[in-house]
């Protein structure tokens, strides 16, 4: 019995390993779309971003200008987070 679970789990990880090295040429990126991708663009060459119907489409440096305009709250700042957790109950 033990040896059957042996071979069943070589030939599984056999399997697994071989039909991913066949399929990685499908999942990797273009050598060009690579070295895009790690050089970093000025955000107005970027296209607009469709934020869907409530905002339609906004340049990325109005998303940037907001964002510097407007940042995000520091944790346990805002008024219904007091940093303590009360449960009620009996």
């Amino acid at each position: 019995m033990k040896k059957e679970i042996l071979i069943f789990w070589l030939v599984a990880l056999a399997l697994a390993f071989g039909l991913s090295a066949l399929l990685f040429h499908y999942a990797a990126l273009a050598p060009g779309a690579l070295a895009k991708a790690r050089t970093p663009q000025p955000m107005e060459s970027m296209p607009d971003v469709n934020l869907g119907n409530a905002y339609g489409t906004v340049s990325v440096t109005d998303l940037v200008g907001y964002y510097i305009e407007h940042p995000p709250a520091p944790k346990g700042t805002t008024a219904a987070d007091d940093g303590e957790h009360r449960f009620g109950g009996c």
